[in-house]
């Protein structure tokens, strides 16, 4: 049954947290039906052995989505997000004024600015390619990937020299957005 367009959708993270709660519940099950003569903690070990992975990539898979939520978010036209996207351009047009005479970083601000939506794009991909090659990629791996990537586009932002001049901060650097 689908359900109606007023009903919300349930939150993405359900099946996260339903996987988790019956994995415990059944470890307890498990546990408790355990034929006569079997040494109990070393049955215990063996699930544990088994699932945990599976708990690991649960967790990193939900931090991955929440990550995209977030910047899902902060591209988006609301009025808290352009809010945000201009307090941070704002910001680093500060710093960039600060640390330079003229604001200005000649060649390599004007490259920045030409090419910034494909610099972002490759800073996306560069984080999606560390992911996805990343052996066992952990919630901490995800956290400190998105972090890198915060970075990226913190510095990105810095040396784009039209930066300061467009505080309306549309994403991607299209000069051409309007402000909310």
């Amino acid at each position: 049954m689908a359900p109606h367009a007023s009903e919300p959708d349930p939150p993405e993270s359900s099946p996260s947290m339903l996987l988790g709660t019956s994995l415990t519940v059944f470890r307890g099950i498990y546990l408790d039906r355990l034929p006569p003569g079997v040494y109990e903690p070393a049955a215990a070990s063996v699930f544990d052995t088994l699932v945990r992975f599976l708990r690991a990539t649960v967790r990193a898979v939900a931090a991955v989505a929440l990550v995209t939520a977030i910047g899902a978010f902060l591209i988006g036209p609301s009025r808290a997000a352009v809010t945000v996207r201009r307090a941070c351009v704002a910001g680093i047009g500060a710093v960039r004024g600060a640390t330079s005479a003229e604001g200005r970083l000649g060649p390599v601000g004007s490259f920045v600015h030409r090419y910034k939506r494909w610099t972002g794009g490759a800073i996306l991909l560069a984080a999606a390619l560390v992911l996805a090659n990343w052996s066992y990629p952990t919630t901490q791996v995800v956290l400190w990937i998105a972090v890198a990537v915060l970075a990226a586009f913190a510095l990105r932002e810095f040396l784009d020299d039209a930066g300061s001049r467009d505080p309306a901060a549309a994403p991607g650097g299209d000069a051409r957005a309007r402000p909310s």
